[in-house]
């Protein structure tokens, strides 16, 4: 997934016997056994599990909206299947298979994963950090992601791969002005005619959207979380800015129930700063997106629940009751 392989043991990193007994209680089922080449998760899954192999081997392809599919690992016993964009219950962009042999696996959904980087520091830090390389390592990737079908420099087509970039979603671009003889005949293959579907966004699951605004592409790819209306949360805050993800972290980590809402991104202004040079613990600076993305990561291990992109029109307070909605 990156081209460094000497991060190779972080990346993809094998449990010992010891370790694996350590995370068996924190798995949300008992362990399930897959036939040979059989479907384990697809890309666009919501909620799939991380899986901890036991037996067997898992085949880890990735894909683009237009089918484009490329491996990225076929893991053993002991390894362990995600990225950190299953932390928050975002779409997998990635899809398994049980190998040639078979494979029998541990299955933990998104509360247990939680559980179990928060329950163990000596799993907790290698989980978190493999799952938190994989997703930046598609970052950039080719075949994987999104498509947006364009023209370079065009107003919807840099607002679209704005949004994608600020929240760490991985995408390509194609220019219809190329004249590339695969873009050419992508082209014509898609029915463009003119600009006026133009940007076209292409999700991973082939799903077609012309013209797209960040709310309809947050939901269509997975980014936007599934909220029910009828649950109550302790800490509602408006702006995954700095302090608002602070905040985040802060109450999350003391075990309220936190929903977090922006229309656009996490990290606020500061996310879109080339470089950071006084903020506490990063003497060498670090890039405002950086340090937006692993925040909001923090923020996603201890249970805060991120609604982006989802605007706030007005907050409604009963003072009788000392209760807020969001609306």
């Amino acid at each position: 997934m990156i081209p460094n392989n000497s991060r190779h043991h972080q990346l993809y990193p094998v449990l010992s016997s010891a370790q694996i007994d350590s995370a068996r209680r924190f798995a949300s089922a008992e362990p399930v056994q897959f036939a040979p080449g059989e479907i384990i998760y697809t890309v666009g899954t919501r909620g799939a599990a991380m899986w901890l192999i036991l037996e067997g081997s898992i085949e880890v392809v990735r894909r683009d909206g237009l089918g484009r599919e490329a491996p990225i690992i076929t893991g053993g016993p002991g390894e362990f299947t995600g990225e950190s964009g299953l932390l928050g219950d975002r779409a997998s962009l990635a899809e398994g298979k049980a190998g040639s042999d078979g494979c029998r696996a541990l299955p933990f959904d998104a509360a247990h994963m939680r559980a179990l980087v928060v329950g163990s520091a000596e799993l907790g830090e290698i989980i978190m950090r493999a799952l938190i390389l994989r997703r930046v390592g598609m970052i950039g990737t080719d075949r994987v992601g999104s498509v947006l079908v364009g023209r370079h420099g065009d107003a919807q087509m840099i607002r679209l791969q704005g949004f994608l970039t600020r929240n760490g979603y991985p995408h390509s671009v194609l220019d219809i002005d190329d004249s590339n003889e695969d873009t050419r005949l992508l082209i014509e293959r898609l029915g463009i005619q003119g600009d006026k579907d133009l940007p076209l966004m292409i999700c991973p699951n082939g799903v077609m959207l012309a013209q797209p605004n960040n709310a309809q592409a947050g939901i269509l790819l997975g980014i936007t979380p599934q909220i029910d209306a009828q649950k109550s949360y302790d800490i509602a805050i408006v702006g995954a800015g700095p302090a608002g993800l602070a905040t985040a972290v802060y109450a999350a980590s003391e075990g309220l129930d936190v929903i977090v809402l922006d229309q656009r991104a996490f990290g606020g202004q500061a996310g879109a700063s080339a470089r950071i040079e006084n903020y506490l613990g990063f003497p060498t600076g670090i890039s405002g997106q950086a340090l937006a993305g692993r925040t909001f990561t923090q923020a996603q291990k201890f249970g805060a629940k991120m609604a982006i992109p989802l605007e706030v029109a007005r907050l409604d307070c009963d003072t009788r009751t000392g209760h807020c909605a969001c609306n």
